[in-house]
């Protein structure tokens, strides 16, 4: 799959895919509204992650699922999963070596969870916290044109037809 890049622009864009450098942290985005963008890239991010620690967020708010993993030297150190549609609100899952900050974070929500009477899904945050204390960002918060290097657009990548593909086009 080969990226596009778009002209600069000044606002943080609505399209399906953008791409920006935190100035506070250094970390790049790439921002995808497709669902199974980073599951169906898990290859390339780990050829990417040879290079550069990289994670993939994934969130579904219409289902409460939110997943968080981090990638370095073309393997997954640890992810952590939320699946909220399901009848166990504290729904959480965990693989490999966490960072240091997890156990407060967890705890954090998890008493959240438990003191909340207005029926929010504190849980689902923990994934995206958890992430976004390394770089930064949450894919609820908007940025500001001061906040990055520039926001790129991308073309959404066009998947090839069987004869593209066959005569490699």
């Amino acid at each position: 799959m080969s990226l596009t890049l778009g002209e600069p622009v000044t606002e943080m864009p609505s399209d399906d895919w953008w791409i920006a450098t935190l100035k506070e942290s250094g970390w790049t985005l790439l921002w995808s509204e497709s669902e199974d963008f980073g599951q169906k890239s898990v290859g390339r991010v780990a050829e990417l992650s040879k290079q550069f620690d990289t994670y993939i967020c994934e969130v579904n708010e219409t289902v409460m699922w939110s997943s968080a993993e981090l990638w370095k030297d073309g393997r997954q150190v640890w992810k952590v999963t939320h699946a909220g549609d399901g009848d166990d609100i504290f729904d959480l899952s965990q693989t490999g070596a966490l960072p240091e900050g997890f156990p407060a974070l967890k705890q954090e929500h998890i008493s959240a969870q438990q003191n909340d009477g207005e029926g929010v899904d504190h849980i689902f945050d923990i994934p995206l916290d958890l992430a976004a204390l390394d770089f930064g960002f949450r894919h609820d918060h908007y940025l500001e044109q001061g906040d990055v290097e520039a926001f790129l657009t991308i073309a959404k990548p066009q998947k090839k037809g069987l004869l593209s593909r066959i005569f490699g086009r």
